[in-house]
């Protein structure tokens, strides 16, 4: 009889092989080399694991090729029967009873793929009723409610896809978790799974943006893996994001890289966000488009300037440095003389620089009008420093776009164009350009949400944090409260001990979720905000004045209104007001 570790280890083995080759002879052979193990130990919990394997292999080869589905709904059969007596067992092993929930989901749906339809949903309703009211504080429990909740979306998206979307983003968020924290590559393909259901959701919901998000990240995580099957998914998922970009073709779809799914935001979250965000991206790509050409102001004639070459690209950084000084010693004549000159000639060798140049060449130019908007903006004259910002993003989105993608010159390029929409969107705002604001800070949250690069993510923060003000100052709470929830969560991810800018940035955004709180009465989220900014600014030295003070003002209110909540804070030390 083989020993309980030789069983575990061919399990792993099994696993692992089908999670990294996909189906086929030597993954067949390494799981009825598991199964057979499992049936001579005569263990259970190990059983279950191996016969839920094998029945999935079989299922999905049979499933592929049209064959008999006989023995695979046999060996659902007994999957089912293997888990209800160890779910039904008193005293039960927390991490068999959640392996017993995953592979009674797994089991149902397997019979409602061969056609079983009923039997599936019946079992799925019953193990959710069965699960969701038990606790999800450990991985056992979370693993047990995601299986769960992942069998109940799919069994109830073609019947009823209605009020679905909420399940559907925990099921993702939930699933996100398990393959984070557990580095499982099975959870990594459920991650996958769970992604392509959210995507069906969004669709029968009539959300193109959330489905842009899904499918996006699926494909990024499909390629992670190898096999036979893995390129017809690959297509499959392509061809639902080109269906997508044939409905809006100016709407960019931007598959993130290989590690953002450890990154990214909460589903839930993006649930809050108006579906109007999708036009705000709309709006931005017609806007790119309509600007077919920049209007160079009056001088010599495009002949008389030959192609940029290093060395005039080096002269014009100069230029662009000077008139950056000039600018900080409040000589703002000078400066705006300087830079409006620097940004005409840049605009001519535009036209004619090619290659590294031309990428070179957009740089510049896009950093001069920027420099020279915020220069204007600091002046008070929002207009005309609208126009240069507006053009400054348009340069600049040009100059990423053209770019090999995932190229550090790309990335950094990205992060340039994204800061200019965000400082842009103030300069909108001041100008009272308000759709123009959240055309551009919808457009920066989108092309950094799948950035693991600090540098991104930092702009993600600044767009995140200034859209959820600008959503509570217009009576938006509940899209400013989901916004400012994930700025918080970039931010917090940022502020180390030794970068101040990232911590004052933290503690900003800790500021708005405590106001945010506050105005909707609830009361333990205000102090929770308020405790962790207490700790942020005494880090920071000195103390930035004007926000220690905005905190004991909030402090002060959050006191009056809850009195006991802010007494149990005090006597456990951590209420600094």
């Amino acid at each position: 009889m083989p020993s309980p570790a030789e069983v575990d280890r061919l399990l792993r083995a099994a696993d692992d092989l089908t999670a990294r080759a996909g189906l086929g002879a030597e993954t067949s052979a390494a799981v009825g080399r598991a199964l057979a193990a499992a049936r001579a130990l005569g263990d259970p919990g190990r059983l279950l694991h191996a016969l839920g394997r094998a029945t999935l292999n079989l299922a999905l080869e049979r499933l592929a090729d049209g064959g008999d589905v006989t023995a695979v709904r046999e060996g659902a059969e007994e999957v089912l029967r293997l888990a209800a007596d160890l779910l039904a067992a008193p005293g039960g092993d927390a991490s068999r009873r959640a392996d017993a929930v995953y592979r009674t989901a797994q089991a149902a749906q397997i019979l409602g793929a061969t056609g079983l339809g009923d039997r599936w949903r019946s079992i799925v309703e019953e193990l959710w009723r069965t699960v969701e009211p038990g606790p999800a504080d450990d991985l056992d429990g979370r693993r047990a409610r995601t299986a769960a909740l992942t069998a109940l979306v799919g069994a109830r998206l073609d019947v009823d896809p209605a009020g679905l979307a909420p399940a559907a983003a925990e099921m993702v968020d939930l699933q996100r978790g398990l393959a984070r924290d557990t580095g499982e590559p099975a959870a990594l393909i459920d991650l996958t799974d769970a992604l392509g259901t959210f995507a069906r959701v969004a669709r029968a919901l009539d959300r193109p943006d959330l489905m842009r998000v899904a499918l996006s990240e699926q494909y990024s995580l499909v390629q992670l893996f190898a096999g036979p099957q893995v390129q017809a998914q690959l297509d499959g998922i392509m061809a639902s994001l080109e269906e997508l970009h044939r409905a809006a073709p100016g709407v960019a779809i931007v598959v993130p890289g290989a590690g953002a799914w450890r990154t990214r935001g909460s589903y839930l979250d993006l649930l809050d966000e108006p579906a109007q965000s999708t036009g705000a991206t709309e709006r931005f790509a017609a806007r790119l488009a309509a600007e077919t050409r920049v209007t160079a102001p009056p001088g010599p004639a495009l002949g008389d300037h030959p192609p940029a070459d290093p060395s005039v690209t080096a002269e014009y950084t100069g230029r662009l440095h000077a008139g950056v000084a000039l600018a900080a010693v409040d000589r703002t004549a000078d400066a705006d003389r300087v830079l409006a000159d620097l940004a005409d000639e840049l605009s001519l060798h535009d036209r004619l620089a090619i290659g590294p140049i031309l990428d070179a060449v957009r740089g510049l130019w896009a950093a001069t009008l920027y420099e020279r908007a915020m220069l204007l903006h600091g002046l008070g004259r929002a207009e005309e420093a609208w126009d240069l910002g507006w053009l400054s993003v348009v340069v600049a989105v040009r100059r990423h776009e053209a770019l090999t993608a995932a190229s550090p010159t790309e990335r950094e390029a990205l992060a340039a164009a994204a800061h200019h929409m965000v400082d842009a969107a103030a300069i909108a705002d001041a100008a009272g350009r308000p759709e123009d604001e959240a055309m551009l800070l919808a457009e920066a949250i989108g092309r950094c949400a799948d950035a693991t690069d600090p540098p991104l993510r930092r702009i993600l923060g600044t767009a995140l944090h200034n859209r959820a003000a600008t959503m509570r100052d217009r009576g938006r709470p509940a899209t400013a409260a989901a916004l400012a929830g994930r700025a918080r969560t970039v931010r917090r991810e940022l502020a180390g001990p030794h970068d101040e800018r990232a911590m004052r940035e933290y503690a900003n955004t800790l500021l708005l979720t405590a106001a945010l709180a506050i105005d909707a009465a609830d009361w333990p989220a205000a102090v929770d905000s308020l405790t962790a900014v207490g700790s942020q600014l005494h880090a920071l030295r000195p103390p930035p004045e004007a926000m220690a003070a905005h905190a004991a003002h909030l402090a002060a209110a959050v006191a009056g209104a809850a009195p006991a909540l802010v007494a149990a804070a005090r006597a456990a030390g951590s209420w600094p007001y």
